[in-house]
């Protein structure tokens, strides 16, 4: 497929014979063992063109009227076939493959942007070619998101790593409505994704960025200090981290409130002869439960208990307050936690509260935290055979807890900040690690200008010779960990492109400088900041003068 053509193409091949004449569907003809395109033979300049100038890898847009239809790709030379004229009365043909169905992108173009001829070309210049090249990244951008969500979907953790500038925080977003199956958005819009994303956060996508002083207690579980509203006295209950509310949201219905449901459940076991008997948290044993009216506790007994006491005495009530604010993820029973939580799960049960969908957790710039001290003895269950099958006793609530099948982890990780060292292999073992890398490309479709997509694209070429420059390279990293993202290039006009050069791209490649990444010469640097922020590209390195002398300019 051409990177870059001069031009596309549209064709109209339902009306053969021109309007009013035969109508055939196009769908048919794509529909072939091997799809075709056709026109019929007319002595004008569509017909010559259709034959003599279109070429193969060329893109062509198959129309019904002003209606998409599908984008293909010429795969043949012009030929004619008596068999396919007496079956679609067109008399051209050329061979195609069909990237993409209408039905897949269904975004319309504008009113009449398709209107001019039976077969014509759609130069850079015209909308025709920015519906085209759109619809293309469109299609680019939905197999990257696919082929992630596939790997999520496998492994459960995935990293997305690369410079600053490729698109990760964007990536992510998509990703995450991908792999909780939200329709009907395009992935591609950024603008549409984020206003999801947004509306699902703290619901089904959770979101956390990692940092050097974050530790298990932040992330997982830890003891937090609480002052009671009627005596002032501080305790210090055990308080839900990011991950453990994450985890939680996968099984909670939030349609379903469940203090209500609470009050509800205690009207049936209002009494001990309507006594429940339920299951405790590891299942190996059950309790009763039963409630007497005018009571601020839920009575509780185990099956096994060996007390000689009455059988209606409760050794082990539960405040129902606290239960309701151990449900809500606010508190925790002060005395039975466990007991308390095998109740809140009764209650989940008998009303449907739980459920099991999908939560997106996402961790952004994951190698600046400590992840063996951050995640704990939970690096163990984040592997995909692992969950919901092995659980630990947390250390502060001493919960029994499992990491659920149906919550995904995407991290995010800046592969030039090496500040606090590579993440360590059992990390490592348990995430796939995805590229993503600065895209020229992306850089030259961004412009409908040609005099402004020129200069961006030569300034983009300028600077990835410039960093990857064997001289001026050092250490491990690769082009890939430095080359600037492609989004520091796209600028809407010449002033933008001017600002995001001087105070976005030339401050970050210094940085890389004064930390030894990159080892140039202060001429070098002077030469090459002076020619970027002028929007100009520079001479190759080797040329610039590398007296030492000037390097105390």
């Amino acid at each position: 497929m051409n990177a870059q053509p001069e031009y596309y193409w549209h064709i109209q091949m339902c009306y053969p014979l021109g309007r009013g004449g035969i109508k055939i569907d196009s769908l048919d003809m794509l529909a072939e063992p091997q799809p075709i395109i056709g026109t019929g033979e007319w002595d004008d300049w569509r017909c010559r063109q259709f034959k003599n100038d279109l070429k193969k890898g060329d893109i062509v847009l198959v129309l019904d009227g002003n209606t998409p239809i599908a984008l293909c790709e010429v795969i043949s030379d012009y030929f004619t076939d008596s068999d396919l004229t007496a079956k679609y009365y067109n008399i051209n043909f050329r061979h195609v493959h069909v990237i993409s169905y209408y039905s897949d992108y269904n975004i319309p173009p504008a009113p009449q942007q398709f209107s001019q001829g039976a077969f014509s070309s759609c130069r850079q210049t015209t909308g025709r070619y920015a519906y085209i090249q759109q619809w293309l990244n469109h299609i680019q951008s939905m197999s990257f998101i696919k082929d992630c969500t596939d790997l999520l979907g496998v492994k459960r953790n995935i990293i997305l790593q690369g410079a600053p500038g490729t698109g990760k925080t964007y990536n992510t977003a998509a990703i995450a409505l991908a792999i909780l199956g939200i329709k009907n958005v395009d992935l591609t819009n950024r603008k549409e994704v984020m206003k999801v994303y947004q509306s699902l956060k703290d619901s089904q996508i959770f979101f956390t960025t990692f940092h050097q002083s974050m530790d298990y207690e932040d992330f997982v579980e830890g003891l937090k200090p609480k002052v009671d509203k009627e005596t002032n006295a501080i305790t210090y209950p055990p308080e839900d981290g990011i991950f453990k509310r994450a985890c939680k949201a996968v099984r909670n219905d939030e349609n379903k409130n469940i203090v209500e449901c609470i009050d509800a459940y205690l009207q049936i076991i209002k009494g001990y002869e309507n006594k429940k008997e339920i299951p405790t948290l590891t299942g190996k044993s059950n309790l009763y439960v039963w409630w007497n009216e005018g009571n601020v506790t839920i009575s509780t007994r185990s099956t096994n208990s060996s007390s000689t006491k009455d059988e209606t005495y409760s050794p082990s009530p539960l405040n129902i307050e606290k239960v309701k604010q151990q449900a809500l993820g606010e508190g925790q029973e002060n005395n039975w936690r466990q007991y308390a939580e095998a109740f809140i799960n009764a209650v989940k049960k008998e009303y449907h509260v739980t459920q099991n969908k999908p939560v997106v957790l996402i961790i952004d710039e994951i190698n600046r935290g400590n992840v063996s001290k951050i995640f704990g003895e939970l690096i163990t269950l984040l592997e995909a055979d692992k969950r919901d099958e092995l659980s630990v006793t947390l250390p502060y609530s001493k919960m029994p807890f499992t990491v659920p099948s149906n919550l995904y982890i995407i991290g995010t990780m800046n592969t030039t900040d090496r500040s606090t060292g590579t993440l360590d292999y059992a990390l490592r073992r348990r995430f796939a690690f995805v590229t993503l890398k600065a895209d020229r490309n992306l850089v030259a479709k961004h412009y409908s200008d040609g005099q402004l997509r020129d200069t961006a694209v030569a300034l983009f070429d300028d600077i990835q010779n410039f960093i990857s420059n064997p001289q001026h390279l050092c250490g491990d990293f690769s082009i890939d960990d430095l080359m600037v993202g492609h989004s520091y290039f796209m600028a809407q006009d010449e002033t933008e492109l001017k600002a995001k050069i001087r105070y976005e791209v030339i401050p970050l490649i210094n940085e890389y400088i004064n930390d030894g990444i990159l080892n140039v010469t202060n001429e070098q640097k002077r030469v090459a900041f002076a020619q970027w922020c002028d929007l100009n590209t520079i001479l190759a390195a080797d040329n610039i003068s590398d007296d030492s002398s000037l390097d105390e300019e």
